[in-house]
């Protein structure tokens, strides 16, 4: 079973109109409402895999029992900490092209510190040796950056393998004990790195620092070339074919429950990138998670191709 963590769970909320505009009043033909955050959409995502999984979080209010019955209902167990402000909830306007959408992200509840305690706790209880955790996502009012960093050590000691997506500060905590993989949006890896990033020798570059701290895999996803999922002894350039993208919406975090599915399953690193790019492929085509099937990945898995990149 693959444990997933997320800080910042929310009920999305995603708007579909014809053509994105400003300063004018958008009328929507389409809405959806669905529960999300990236430590959650893994869990969907593992269960599309029919992998078991648990994910835990602080979640309150109405909206937080509206995440709790979704999560159920695809047969994933949860284990909350509750806590008194509401879930929060997060707004997408998306252009009908799929091309362009807004997000509109709400900060999420005060978390006091007795809740931030209880959830160390409970997650150092279900740490096993060589289980494999999936943490991502943003970090909710009143919570330290140095949250991932209490997190990751704690599971690292029970021997943990940890897989970690997080942005600016937070990034930063979590690669202060370096998990077992990170997987940093291109931005994010910009900014870290210090450099732009416009091709697979300047992405070879940026999984290097990650790597000399102590990262055992670095996944880097680079539009128009494909994931590189690289590590000290090999690196694999994983391409997928050229998709219709409808909703960009969970592609990362499709990838990331891929990469763990097959390191939990014992795959070498190139059929790990080959699942990993795979579904993220699939994810793009659909309108949610919830609409892609196992039988969807499977197909695409022969059409993605992998290579072989020479380790700087």
């Amino acid at each position: 079973m693959i444990i997933t963590l997320t800080p910042n769970p929310s009920v999305d909320r995603t708007l579909h109109v014809p053509q994105l505009r400003f300063n004018e009043v958008l009328r929507a033909h389409d809405v959806r409402v669905d529960w999300g955050g990236k430590g959650f959409n893994v869990s969907r995502a593992l269960r599309i895999l029919n992998e078991e999984t648990l994910a835990l979080a602080w979640v309150g209010g109405g909206t937080g029992r509206m995440v709790q019955h979704g999560l159920n209902q695809l047969g994933i167990k949860t284990d909350f900490v509750w806590v008194e402000d509401e879930t929060r909830i997060n707004t997408v306007a998306q252009e009908d092209s799929g091309e362009w959408y807004i997000r509109l992200n709400e900060p999420g509840p005060h978390i006091p510190e007795v809740a931030i305690q209880s959830l160390l706790a409970k997650s150092e209880a279900y740490a096993s040796k060589n289980d494999i955790w999936v943490t991502a996502g943003s970090l909710p009012q009143d919570v330290p950056a140095d949250f991932y960093t209490q997190l990751i050590h704690l599971l690292k000691n029970k021997g943990v393998r940890v897989f970690f997506d997080a942005n600016g500060e937070a990034l930063r905590a979590g690669l202060s004990d370096p998990p077992f993989l990170v997987n940093p949006d291109i931005t994010e890896t910009e900014n870290y790195v210090g450099f732009s990033i416009h091709n697979y020798d300047d992405a070879k570059r940026a999984v290097l620092p990650f790597l000399r701290l102590g990262v055992e895999y670095v996944a880097l996803s680079i539009d128009g070339l494909g994931l590189l999922l690289a590590s000290q002894q090999e690196m694999m350039l994983a391409t997928p074919p050229k998709v219709s993208i409808r909703n960009v919406t969970g592609a990362g975090d499709a990838l990331m429950a891929g990469m763990a599915y097959g390191f939990a399953r014992g795959m070498d690193l190139r059929e790990i990138a080959r699942l990993g790019a795979a579904f993220s492929a699939v994810a793009v085509t659909t309108e949610s998670l919830t609409s892609v099937k196992n039988s969807d990945v499977e197909a695409m898995l022969p059409r993605v191709e992998v290579r072989t990149v020479n380790v700087m």
